[in-house]
């Protein structure tokens, strides 16, 4: 049985943080992914929960009207899945896991066109000198931050003791989101 974590409701509000004004919200389905897939703490170990109904994560990026940007990728990783969130705009979260190390990093484009001010502590600057803030909390390390029109997230967290801590600090996540491409 899985043991019940705050952790993807910690994520759908970061996914509505990350890209929306509250007037454009329309639905309680803002925010919740077409087809869930995700690494899942269980009672036997850590689990890749997978959604049988899933494009696999290549058709799933070329849904997308905006070239989706990656990551040079931390560590190796055993699944990936590519989710579409729904929103009044595009969205979709890349989800990368290492179930041998229970570690996960987790990637949030959209091209909201909200310009409403970030809220959260200011964080590093990218390589580029495109300005962050912060997201963490005790579940996961987490940076937001706008560029060229799109609007991007990038978290990261493992397991420790049965439970999501984060796995990056926000300097660490800040040269892993100046490798995007």
């Amino acid at each position: 049985m899985r043991k019940l974590t705050s952790f993807m409701g910690w994520l759908l509000c970061l996914a509505i943080v990350a890209g929306c004004g509250s007037d454009q919200v329309e639905s309680a389905e803002y925010g919740k992914e077409l087809n869930h897939t995700s690494m899942v703490i269980t009672s036997d170990g850590l689990k890749w929960d997978v959604d049988k109904t899933a494009p696999s994560f290549e058709d799933t990026l070329k849904q997308m009207p905006f070239e989706v940007k990656q990551i040079k990728l931390p560590f190796p990783p055993t699944h990936q899945a590519a989710s579409v969130i729904k929103a009044p705009f595009d969205m979709i979260q890349l989800t990368y896991a290492d179930l041998l190390y229970g570690q996960q990093i987790i990637l949030v484009e959209s091209n909201s066109q909200d310009d409403s001010e970030p809220k959260g502590k200011p964080g590093p600057k990218l390589q580029n000198g495109t300005p962050t803030w912060i997201q963490s909390d005790s579940q996961t390390s987490a940076l937001y931050w706008k560029a060229d029109g799109y609007t991007y997230l990038l978290m990261s967290n493992k397991v420790k003791n049965g439970h999501f801590v984060p796995l990056f600090t926000p300097k660490e996540l800040a040269v892993i989101a100046s490798s995007m491409k």
